[in-house]
């Protein structure tokens, strides 16, 4: 059983399909999963096949060559973790617009209960209102999220206030880990038959998406480029050719900085010089690995548990887990951080607007709205890396490139955006687009909420200044002071068609990861 907090239904007591589905459109992962581990045990309840669809939609704004391919390179690695399973997995590409609803409708009529994943922002979110909204079937919505559940029955302003949450709450919240292999709990389930799939994707009029193309799409480079050339998205946003989607790079990534990285965290993590950051946000975001996993290896590394939490539980930052200090620091980005995003944008449905951030932010930005700007730029200038700022360009150039931003940098990044627009509004609605197009991690809650804290959200009044008004303040400046940077611009400082990147010799080696052709 997974844990209620993470389990919402509705249209119950209809639908009398046969089978259980389960719409994979975010946790992109078959382990650490409570949405397959809940789809595995209705199944096995109720004497039931099950079916696993992994849907990629085009018929949204920000559908890229980019996202495609991270997408996709996940889905090889989830067709060979299902295979010797009687589970149905079925990796499912949109080639015309819309036609993935018709799909969604078709399956959901088949269902005895329509599982799917439960995510707060973007497509995933208005694909999960759909599913819900047709009305043919009991829909289950599974939170995979977070370490805490995003709906908590509370809010939270500042990350001290979910930490001191976390604090009271952490029994309950060590007892809601998924199954961390929920796969061989099915084997004994039987299998959908074939052609009844094939029926379905008949009557939508769908076509089945071929093993061949994917496999074309996973080799990146010019044959992925025209493999994915067919699809109605924008080909001018490239895949990232040394970053590799799907659970195998993740599990890469992440025993790397495991090993070689988490004890400098701290120290290293704000350096752009320095690979200090753990990487994982792209395979986070697309749920190509767990935050439940992340959590039970640095416990299991360092014999952690919970007798060695150190009281009072009173929402500090460090000191409270009884860990080194690198490893909280990671923990608290990766919980407090985190899980704060998602349950804002699970309870502020404008989360990605102006008018989400506090008031009182709103009101200083306001009176400060007609304040001379120091230069103004359009969105092509920004989204061209045109400005006046060579940090601040070889920022963008590496989002462009790498399809993310050094941690710290983002935030300086963003700051200058507020500096160089002529109202607030324009400047969110700026970031959000420049975000969502190029970062990996975009179009995600902890993207929203980061670009929402430059304008004041999660934080505090610092000291008034023209244009910030009481927003806190961040200057090229003071960056070059307290870090080298000097690498960092000259990595950056040519056109990101070259693909270059600062930490080549650790990044995800797409010569390394072979995709085996299988019929």
């Amino acid at each position: 059983m997974i844990p209620e907090s993470r389990l919402r239904i509705f249209n119950q007591g209809i639908g009398s399909g046969d089978c259980i589905v389960y719409w994979m459109i975010s946790a992109r992962r078959s382990s650490w999963n409570h949405g397959l581990e809940h789809a595995i045990n209705l199944a096995n309840e109720r004497n039931l096949p099950l079916v696993v669809v992994e849907p990629l939609a085009i018929a949204h704004r920000w559908a890229n060559d980019r996202s495609h391919t991270f997408v996709i390179q996940g889905m090889m690695d989830n067709k060979r973790a299902f295979e010797d399973s009687p589970i149905t997995y079925i990796p499912y590409v949109e080639t015309k617009p819309n036609e993935a609803r018709g799909l969604m409708e078709r399956w959901i009529e088949n269902a005895s209960i329509f599982v799917i994943d439960d995510f707060p922002v973007y497509h995933p979110r208005r694909v999960m209102e759909i599913a819900i909204s047709i009305g043919k079937s009991e829909i289950h919505c599974v939170d995979s999220n977070g370490f805490v559940a995003m709906r908590p029955g509370r809010t939270f302003t500042t990350a001290y206030s979910l930490r001191r949450h976390l604090h009271k709450s952490i029994l309950q919240h060590m007892s809601e880990f998924p199954s961390p292999n929920p796969i061989p709990s099915g084997s004994e389930l039987s299998r959908y038959p074939e052609e009844k799939v094939r029926k379905i994707f008949a009557d939508s009029d769908t076509p089945i998406t071929p093993y061949e193309f994917i496999w074309r799409i996973c080799e990146v480079q010019d044959i992925g480029l025209d493999a994915l050339s067919v699809l109605i998205i924008d080909h001018s946003v490239p895949p990232v050719q040394h970053v590799a989607g799907g659970a195998k790079s993740a599990n890469k990534r992440w025993n790397e900085f495991l090993n070689e990285r988490l004890m400098s965290y701290s120290e290293n993590r704000n350096q752009p010089e320095l690979n200090g950051s753990s990487g994982l946000s792209p395979y986070l975001h697309f749920g190509h690995i767990s935050t439940h996993q992340i959590l039970s290896e640095i416990f299991e590394t360092f014999k952690w548990d919970i007798s060695q939490i150190t009281p009072p539980n009173d929402g500090r930052r460090a000191g409270w887990w009884g860990l080194p200090k690198d490893v909280e620091s990671f923990l608290d980005q990766v919980i407090t951080w985190r899980d704060l995003g998602f349950i804002h944008c699970a309870t502020v449905k404008n989360h990605h607007k102006f008018e989400s951030i506090p008031e009182w932010a709103q009101q200083t930005l306001k009176l400060h709205e007609n304040d001379e700007r120091p230069y103004l730029y359009s969105f092509e200038e920004f989204e061209n890396a045109e400005t006046h700022d060579e940090l601040w360009n070889a920022a963008q150039r590496q989002l462009r490139t790498d399809g993310m931003i050094h941690n710290y940098l983002r935030m300086l990044w963003g700051k200058k955006i507020l500096e160089w627009t002529p109202t607030p509004e324009i400047a969110m609605e700026y970031m959000v687009a420049l975000n969502d197009k190029w970062a990996l991690d975009g179009r995600d809650p902890n993207t929203y909420t980061g670009i929402g804290w430059v304008l004041g959200k999660f934080d505090r009044g610092w000291t008034e200044r023209p244009v910030y008004g009481k927003i806190r303040c961040m200057t090229t400046d003071s960056t070059k002071r307290k870090y080298r940077t000097k690498k960092y611009i000259e990595t950056y400082s040519v056109s990101p068609s070259k693909q270059q990147t600062l930490f080549s010799n650790v990044a995800a080696n797409h010569s390394n990861i072979h995709y085996e052709r299988r019929n």
